[in-house]
């Protein structure tokens, strides 16, 4: 749900609200369970804190929200956690468990695992509970979950995707600490917002097609508009991230939606942002969007190669990348920019366009990351070939490096390169400059600034 990344390597990402947990407490909570639920890792706390949390809860089950660079110490956790309580059914959820392949079970050490979820938790959650306090018998039913049959792990593979996603309650954020997660250029509260599911492109290096399908499934445009409202009205939350693949890729859903913010009271009192691709925006689209509040887009450029853009199938070129953010600039939407380096083919010049574009674009954040060929995506297939074996990719994310390089550049160069790209494009006093006489700077969001600052020096 908040991505296959690790957090506290990324230079300026900032934590995500947990919606998956919001989502399932929302959906028991409506079957009269009782829940507790707590962000262990946005708080800070350990296993200390969850033990002593599960001894005054008693729970009957615990659900974990795990993701592949995780899943060596979530199992850990889960351990120790169950020598406290023998008794609890545990549920891991996560893309790591999407229609696996029987090999995983041979990889990961799952004896202390009751049940695995990798279909959509939101149509499934309530239906485990129920197979596992009333009738065993339902599982076999379930699509999107492993389970255990006679100590043997059965796989129900994802057939179809939902598409009634109205349906599905707000995540329950009464429970949720809503004041964890933070929009870094505003330093207020930022909830998520998931707007549609789907993605029809063929990124080489993406799983979402795979876990959330080709077909986009869009949400209306009022229940969208009623969640808001919500955050708004009850939870005094005003900053929102529109979580899509591709928000912009049905221009008349989005002008639909900017209409409906723009014609409410709700116009001139959010702030909100989102991701898109370089070639789904135009002037039409961008106005609605900034009149109803949108202040930053996050694009993914990923390079500034017409070779390796072709060839991890990113739809795009070099040329879109320069028209995208030079339109969005002329809306004073700011702009993150997304690239991505290592594939196979890259040798020193593919990364030097790279750097190049960057700071042609001078977009006003961004982050370089080294692709990482999770499994299930065609960047897996061509480093790995049809091996079943994904020993290579589980526990690891964009900063536990994977590949040992590419067939040209070596991991230490490909690192080294990260590390003084982004030290040059923070430290340029042109931009710290700008940082500073931003009319919108206060305070609070210059030692926003410094705090991730620290962490960028930190990091490179």
């Amino acid at each position: 749900d908040r991505c296959e990344i690790n957090l506290e390597a990324f230079v300026s990402n900032s934590l995500r609200a947990c919606n998956d947990l919001g989502y399932a407490s929302a959906i028991l909570k409506k079957s009269s369970y009782n829940i507790f639920l707590k962000d262990y890792s946005a708080e800070r706390l350990d296993l200390k804190d969850c033990i002593n949390d599960v001894k005054n809860f008693q729970p009957d089950v615990v659900f974990v929200s795990i993701t592949n660079g995780s899943i060596f110490s979530d199992i850990e956790f889960i351990k120790k956690l169950k020598a406290e309580k023998e008794d609890i059914v545990i549920i891991l959820k996560g893309a790591l468990f999407f229609n696996p392949d029987a090999s995983l079970f041979n990889e990961l050490d799952l004896k202390n695992i009751d049940y695995l979820i990798g279909g959509e938790v939101e149509f499934i959650i309530s239906k485990v509970l129920h197979a596992i306090f009333i009738n065993p018998e339902k599982l076999t039913e379930i699509e999107g979950i492993c389970y255990k049959e006679n100590n043997k792990w059965m796989i129900n593979k994802v057939n179809h995707f939902e598409d009634k996603l109205d349906d599905i309650p707000f995540p329950n954020r009464s429970l949720m600490k809503n004041e964890l997660y933070i929009n870094p250029a505003t330093n207020k509260t930022m909830a998520t917002i998931n707007t549609s599911r789907g993605c029809p492109s063929s990124c080489i290096y993406c799983i979402s097609p795979l876990i959330s399908g080709r077909q986009i499934r869009y949400r209306s445009i009022q229940n969208v508009f009623d969640e808001i409202n919500e955050c708004v009205e009850k939870y005094n939350i005003t900053d929102f991230f529109f979580k899509s693949d591709t928000f912009t890729m049905d221009k008349e859903w989005v002008i639909n939606l900017c209409n409906l913010i723009i014609n409410s009271k709700l116009r001139n009192r959010i702030n909100w942002v989102a991701n898109s691709r370089v070639n789904t925006i135009d002037n039409d689209i961008l106005q609605k969007m900034q009149e109803a509040g949108c202040s930053l887009i996050a694009l993914g450029l990923e390079s500034g190669s017409d070779d390796s853009l072709l060839k991890m199938k990113k739809g795009t070129n070099v040329e879109q990348n320069i028209q995208a953010v030079n339109l969005i600039k002329k809306y004073n939407i700011k702009i993150f920019g997304y690239y991505l380096i290592g594939f196979p083919w890259e040798t020193k010049k593919h990364l030097n366009d790279t750097k190049k574009l960057m700071f042609k674009l001078n977009t006003d954040f961004i982050e370089l990351s080294v692709a990482t060929p999770f499994k299930g995506s065609k960047l897996y297939e061509m480093i790995y070939g049809n091996t079943r074996n994904g020993k290579q990719v589980l526990g690891k994310d964009s900063y536990k490096y994977i590949t040992r390089g590419t067939n040209y550049l070596t991991y230490k160069e490909l690192e080294n390169f990260r590390k003084n790209t982004l030290l040059l494009y923070y430290l340029r006093p042109k931009f710290i400059l700008k940082k500073l006489t931003d009319k919108n700077l206060t305070y609070d969001i210059f030692l926003n600034y410094i705090k991730y600052g620290i962490k960028m020096l930190k990091n490179t």
